[in-house]
């Protein structure tokens, strides 16, 4: 069951001894709604290279990814040569950014934050196209740091990212919250010793909420 804001609030003070110092977000799946447009571009692939259109398991799979584990998961090693020239015929702005939306109630909260000195940053699995992706959505220094697949030797599930943040900001991952909606998201906030709470999914973790204006309204709680 997801969790109320009058809930939430005990978990947030019990867990991070008060009001967090930080917030770290995963991208897809909890920042922006891109799950349509990402199965979209895949299945695009898929069906370039003669392939069937990804089960409900692997559209799970490529949402929590890297754009390298996917294209190795899905699409035999001699038929990967076709994708570049797939990718040329498609664009990725055209075609999947105007699908792309943030959740309700994010950009209250991340301005909520950027008054109360609730630090917030990014860990993704994305690789590359954050600018446009950023400003498609009126993002732009929201995040900071902002932490790509590509910024760190091992992507999530490791806790890489989550510990580059924590060096960057000096606060301790037992201060902070990590809001996530995957397994991957969930194995780097543990392996970085952060309290993880689940979005939009309740299956992952004990504590998951579903909307945005219930975290805002918990915080401003213990304000």
């Amino acid at each position: 069951m997801f969790l109320s804001a009058t809930e939430l609030s005990p978990w947030l003070l019990s867990s991070c001894g008060g009001r967090p110092s930080g917030i770290i977000f995963d991208c897809d799946g909890v920042v922006i709604d891109s799950r349509d447009a990402n199965i979209s571009y895949y299945n695009y692939l898929r069906n370039y290279v003669g392939l069937p259109a990804l089960t409900r398991a692997q559209e799970d799979f490529v949402q929590a990814a890297t754009y390298p584990q996917a294209i190795d998961k899905f699409f035999p090693r001699p038929l990967q040569p076709l994708l570049r020239e797939a990718t040329k015929k498609f664009s990725y702005e055209k075609e999947i950014l105007p699908h792309i939306r943030t959740y309700p109630g994010l950009h209250e909260l991340l301005g909520w934050c950027r008054e109360n000195g609730v630090r917030t940053a990014m860990d993704t699995n994305r690789h590359d196209g954050m600018d446009i992706l950023l400003e498609t959505c009126s993002l732009h220094g929201c995040f900071d740091p902002l932490v790509l697949a590509s910024h760190v030797r091992h992507p999530k599930p490791s806790p890489d990212g989550a510990q580059l943040i924590i060096d960057a900001w000096g606060i301790p991952g037992e201060r902070l919250v990590f809001i996530g909606d995957s397994a991957s998201d969930k194995g780097a906030a543990e392996g970085a010793g952060i309290p993880f709470l689940a979005y939009r999914n309740e299956s992952l973790a004990e504590h998951s909420f579903r909307d945005f204006p219930i975290l805002l309204e918990a915080l401003k709680s213990l304000s």
